[in-house]
């Protein structure tokens, strides 16, 4: 077509046709334009399909993950009312008018004051947010992923604090009694902390006791996080599934 044009501009630039010269001159040009313009815009309407593509791999990962997270939290929610439940079974008990040091033992034994946090499976929204692929998302989206992150690191943090801090409490109970005999590996106990078990006003009950106060402090604190991470994590997953 360029071809053309160029053929029929020779003619009249040699037949001295000037003002159709300039025509055809500037037709050929516009032709020209229009060609790039719209190469420029067949280029864009692939790489916006390219990046359509990249949003949707990101929301069908960021779907699979809030999905499994809020399985897990809703497990670990879960486990934290077993482990609640067992420690005020002996605290029930406790608070009667006259316990007994051996039957308190028994409740203990079956008692699991284990601590662990929450890690979260939804890496793709750190892969976002370091590889500036968030813009890809809506502001609605983008917001409600930025809302859900601050909160995951916020809470992990406070966590991992009072996880640290019950733990000290468990160190204090250590020190304390003869491990070897409390969790029967050995038949002897140390003369040190001989017939503790017996007496309910004893150091060593005293500092159990604080160590399950800190265990129940711990799952209320975690019990609160983890409702709130699940209505936050399904706020999101809802909204990413409406696209």
């Amino acid at each position: 077509m360029i071809q053309f044009f160029r053929k029929i501009r020779q003619e009249y630039f040699t037949q001295n046709r000037f003002g159709k010269y300039f025509v055809y001159a500037i037709g050929e040009i516009l032709l020209v334009v229009i060609g790039i313009l719209i190469a420029v815009a067949i280029n864009n309407r692939n790489e916006q399909k390219k990046l359509d593509a990249q949003l949707e791999t990101y929301r069908t990962s960021l779907t699979e993950e809030l999905g499994q997270d809020i399985v897990n939290l809703n497990k670990s929610k879960d486990d934290l009312l077993r482990k609640r439940e067992s420690i005020f079974n002996y605290v029930d008990y406790y608070n009667t008018k006259n316990p007994e040091a051996n039957v308190l033992l028994q409740k203990m034994e079956v008692i699991n004051w284990s601590k662990s946090a929450f890690y979260t499976n939804t890496y793709t929204i750190e892969d976002l947010i370091t590889t500036g692929n968030l813009s890809l998302f809506p502001k609605q989206e983008k917001q409600a992923i930025l809302k859900l992150k601050n909160i995951q690191e916020r809470y992990f943090t406070y966590e991992t604090q009072t996880i640290e801090n019950s733990a000290l409490y468990d160190l204090e109970l250590k020190k304390n009694i003869d491990l070897l005999f409390f969790k029967g590996y050995s038949a002897k106990q140390h003369p040190t902390v001989l017939k503790w078990k017996d007496d309910l006003d004893s150091k060593q009950f005293r500092t159990l006791n604080n160590t399950f106060a800190e265990s129940l402090t711990l799952y209320d604190f975690q019990e609160d996080l983890y409702i709130r991470l699940i209505e936050d994590t399904q706020l999101l997953l809802e909204l990413i599934k409406q696209h």
